[in-house]
């Protein structure tokens, strides 16, 4: 535990921790999703069951725990939702950095005749313990983590003490979140299918927890959040490993990525990306023109029957791809946007915003089997004179670290996973009138037009205009 706070651990805090200590602890009845009820006796600074705990209790249901899931809970506090899924009949361990947390806890499935491992520690750097003495050996099925999340300044004039802040604060370099998450790429913590569920708050990385899973090559979507009247979201985020089943191929040189994925099998989530594309197709058959320095790939994101497709997929995957490159460049709005339907703009060197990088989505019909393909390319190192880069923008990376973060953007987007809804697309419209706003005035027909909104189909809807508009060679962008 790092006790060094804004000033030297003294004497003082000492006797003030030691006071808190003394306290008397609080017996609470905490309510289940089964509607169970709990009956805890919480010692000071251990963390009681709050709004947060139930935010991330109501998303683990018993179709996402069955019985002999193999369980775990970081910053368990009082055992709550611990105690939840062993009743569920899962396999259940447990960590908490607070020692006082973990005898709660053990207390806790005890007085209800359950069973668990618990253990001492918790995710944080080397000297804080590895991940086997936090978590043991094994692999999960499921892991969930009500993050930490105040910020530095709850540490100001002695609010928290050591264990508080321990329980509380995100004081971590790295960020909690996102060490959850490069631990979820890089070791066997997670299975192969299994979920990771986290809380996060707006006052952290809530703003871009998605993003920041996705830069780690996770899978990451938001389902579930809840507001205060502070203005304060709470959200609880799925982490997946993407596509797990799925090829992730380079080729130097290739005709078609498309026409390569579509020849893998008929394994959704599989990818291809290549250095040379000699025949890449664009919108209406164009050539997609290959630049030397750019990211070219394609995923196959259905396979079967029928066209699930719409303009609308294309704002997703374009509204996700320029979140993704914002924090990655470390950039703001204004200078990257979404140009509708599908083309991310970017500020170059010369300030102005030019294309940087699309998408487009292609159908291929092969007997009764049907296959929709998304297509990705962005530009990395070279734009030249018309274009703009991924380089404009000071990100230095390879298409090959392009391709793992891409990847997990795109499963996050498509994957069908048992149990977990679809990505919801809370801010497309937002970002189209954002680019519309940096790259318009928009005409139509020759006339000057305004966006009243976007349909869920992904079409327009034009002030004045009873038809909405799906097809982009229709509009005119003076900024373009």
């Amino acid at each position: 535990m790092d006790m060094s706070g804004p000033e030297t651990f003294g004497a003082a805090h000492a006797e003030a921790e030691i006071e808190r200590l003394q306290r008397t602890g609080t017996t609470v009845e905490w309510k289940a999703p089964t509607g169970e009820r709990f009956s805890m006796l919480i010692p000071p600074t251990v963390y009681p069951p709050r709004e947060d705990t139930d935010l991330l209790a109501s998303v683990l249901t018993p179709q996402r725990l069955p019985p002999k899931t193999q369980w775990l809970e970081i910053g368990c506090g009082s055992g709550a939702l611990s105690l939840h899924a062993a009743r569920l009949g899962c396999k259940v361990t447990a960590c908490d950095i607070n020692p006082l947390a973990v005898a709660c806890t053990r207390a806790h499935f005890a007085q209800n005749g359950l069973q668990a491992t618990i253990h001492e520690g918790g995710p944080g750097p080397l000297a804080d313990g590895t991940r086997s003495q936090w978590g043991g050996d094994q692999t999960y099925d499921v892991v969930v983590w009500n993050t930490p999340y105040l910020g530095a300044d709850a540490l100001v004039d002695g609010m928290l003490g050591p264990m508080e802040e321990a329980a509380l604060t995100d004081t971590d370099d790295t960020g909690l979140f996102g060490r959850m998450a490069r631990l979820i790429a890089t070791t066997s913590l997670l299975s192969k299918n299994g979920v990771a569920y986290l809380t996060v708050s707006s006052k952290g990385d809530g703003k871009h927890a998605c993003e920041l899973a996705w830069a780690e090559g996770v899978a990451a979507r938001c389902i579930a959040t809840t507001s205060f009247e502070d203005g304060e979201q709470l959200s609880v985020i799925a982490m997946w490993k993407p596509y797990a089943d799925a090829q992730v191929l380079h080729r130097p040189v290739t005709t078609s990525t498309n026409d390569d994925v579509v020849a893998l099998a008929g394994v959704v989530g599989s990818s291809v990306r290549a250095d040379v594309q000699t025949t890449g197709r664009g919108r209406r058959g164009r050539l997609w023109k290959s630049y030397a320095g750019a990211f070219m790939g394609s995923w196959l994101v259905h396979s079967g029957q029928g066209w699930p497709h719409t303009t609308g997929d294309q704002l997703r995957a374009g509204e996700a791809l320029v979140r993704l490159v914002r924090l990655m460049s470390e950039r703001g709005s204004a200078d990257v946007c979404l140009k509708w339907p599908n083309d991310l703009y970017a500020r170059a060197s010369d300030g102005a915003l030019k294309k940087a990088a699309g998408v487009l989505f292609e159908a291929v019909s092969q007997g009764d089997v049907h296959h929709v393909i998304l297509g990705l390319g962005l530009n990395i190192d070279t734009g030249g004179e018309s274009y703009a880069s991924l380089h404009d923008l000071g990100l230095e990376t390879t298409a090959e670290d392009l391709h793992v973060a891409l990847h997990a953007m795109v499963a996050s987007l498509f994957q069908q996973v048992d149990h977990l809804p679809q990505a919801a697309s809370v801010h497309v419209e937002q970002e189209v009138l954002h680019g519309v706003s940096l790259l318009g005035p928009l005409f139509y027909r020759t006339n000057k037009v305004l966006i009243e909104g976007v349909h869920p189909s992904g079409s327009l809807s034009l002030k004045g205009w009873d038809e909405p508009v799906d097809e982009p060679d229709e509009l005119t962008w003076l900024g373009v």
